[in-house]
């Protein structure tokens, strides 16, 4: 489970700037949906994008997450994951906002999904209420110290999740044996449960993870 970086430390500074810089990007991306432009308008931002695109292009790039935590003052691996993997990073530009708190029996957090994650009017995208369960579950296996990979997933569906409030999530995991975790997960508007997960992981070798020193 990703570890707190230590207070005004380069790795504390580096991920609050990226943390920065995700939230504007999020905004982009909400006000893109939510936002009724002129075909002028939309060309002007195309080439202001494609301009900082090109800026990030001349930048070093890296392969992928373990490469990055291989790099110096970017944290552990399991740093580099929390804040930029897909689907719930808190420094991915894409994600969903997400805080979450780890307890003695798994993990609660709260997630906000903006108009970006519409799907049926009003509500989110059903693959994205998958994806943040699933992404939840994972976090909840892996704070056993044990990374691996998703084997099933069950999601059902029982309500609408509304977009712009708060919306409540948890996990909790049961070890099956030697190589499979059970995790069952809820997503939930108040008092109503909109939707119950399940889900087998398959423990995996940690340095596949780069979680292992070279």
């Amino acid at each position: 489970m990703t570890t707190a970086y230590a207070a005004n430390s380069s790795e504390s500074r580096y991920w609050q700037s990226r943390n920065a810089l995700a939230e504007a990007a999020r905004q982009v991306n909400d006000r893109l949906v939510s936002s009724d432009i002129t075909e002028e308008f939309a060309h002007q931002i195309a080439a202001e994008l494609q301009t900082i695109a090109d800026r990030l292009a001349d930048m070093p790039q890296v392969s992928g997450l373990v490469e990055l935590g291989s790099r110096e003052n970017r944290g552990s691996v399991d740093n580099v994951m929390g804040e930029l993997v897909a689907m719930a990073g808190r420094s991915h530009p894409c994600a969903p906002a997400l805080t979450w708190q780890e307890h003695s029996d798994g993990i609660t957090g709260t997630v906000l999904f903006s108009q970006a994650f519409e799907g049926p009017p009003g509500n989110v995208h059903g693959g994205w209420v998958a994806g943040i369960l699933d992404h939840l579950m994972g976090m909840t296996h892996i704070r056993a110290g044990y990374p691996g990979m998703t084997g099933g997933l069950s999601v059902r569906y029982r309500r609408p999740t509304p977009l712009n409030t708060p919306i409540h999530v948890s996990a909790t995991a049961r070890e099956l044996d030697e190589r499979r975790t059970e995790v069952t997960a809820e997503m939930r508007h108040g008092e109503i449960i909109t939707a119950t997960a399940e889900a087998i992981f398959i423990r995996v070798d940690s340095a596949r993870f780069g979680f292992d020193p070279d």
